[in-house]
């Protein structure tokens, strides 16, 4: 039975419906955040809670939940709260973002044109990856993405691209959580692919999507990435291209490859990265 409180919102898994209760903790949460940034000093619990309209005890369990985040910082000798230094550091990801997306764009929309199809731009967050900067393709039908779409690390070309900094056992360990259900002899036919393609990523500057049982999230999609470097020739982002499978086949994908690679590394030098090991 629906709740009549209830409140829809949409998430990549599609509308997704979330009671009145959680929704007014967000808009607490995000207000207390709004109060705290506008005060001159830091506040205490009974100020929070005036401002917020709710009972003290019902502030303090949003505060924690802040607080363990990072995001507020608690004075036990002035008993009151204050931003955290998450704070500060969710600023310079987006500061990080923002340059980054307004750096590429123009580049992603050089992409775009010379593969009619739609071009994003990926950035890890965690154990996800968020998009920063699109280019939608030409076609009626095309593959469709926002920006700010937090999306698993699932083993499409993008996430390879972005795991290629890590160990050879952490990526091993992140494929065989994906692959977590299929058969041994299935899972360990993938896990070897996976583990030469992230581990050339460097080399070839390009990885393409195969038919492979972890490629699940999107069947009907075809996708080629290439690594974006930023300082110190670290990966910092992922660009890729992207369409439907009946159109965006192997030989178009194979034909993207060179304006694919010519365009990251030309993200790449405008960020002021070093690629490192030539690509070729």
């Amino acid at each position: 039975m629906r709740d009549d409180d209830d409140e829809t919102v949409r998430t990549d898994e599609g509308p997704t419906r979330i009671g009145r209760n959680g929704v007014q903790a967000v808009e607490r949460a995000v207000r207390l955040l709004e109060v705290l940034a506008a005060a001159g000093t830091p506040r205490t619990m009974q100020d929070l809670a005036a401002e917020l309209g709710c009972s003290p005890s019902t502030a303090h369990r949003i505060t924690a939940t802040l607080a363990q985040s990072g995001l507020l910082q608690f004075n036990p000798v002035t008993r009151r709260y204050g931003l955290g230094a998450g704070i500060t550091r969710l600023a310079k990801r987006r500061a990080a973002q923002f340059d980054l997306a307004s750096v590429a764009q123009p580049f992603m929309n050089e992409l775009r044109a010379a593969t009619d199809e739609t071009v994003s731009l990926w950035v890890r967050s965690n154990d996800a990856k968020v998009c920063v900067a699109v280019s939608e393709g030409s076609h009626e039908i095309r593959q469709y993405v926002a920006v700010g779409t937090l999306a698993p690390m699932e083993l499409s070309p993008g996430s390879r691209v972005l795991m290629a900094d890590e160990t050879r056992e952490t990526v091993r360990r992140w494929v065989r959580g994906i692959l977590g259900e299929a058969a041994a002899v299935e899972a360990a036919a993938v896990e070897a692919t996976v583990l030469a393609e992230v581990a050339g990523v460097r080399r070839t500057g390009v990885v393409m999507l195969s038919d492979e049982p972890g490629n699940r999230h999107h069947p009907d999609v075809a996708t080629v990435a290439a690594p974006i470097f930023g300082d110190g020739g670290a990966i910092v982002a992922a660009l890729v291209v992207a369409g439907p499978n009946r159109r965006f086949t192997g030989d178009r994908m194979r034909d993207s490859r060179e304006p694919l690679k010519a365009e990251a590394l030309a993200i790449s030098s405008a960020l002021g990265g070093d690629p490192g090991n030539a690509l070729s």
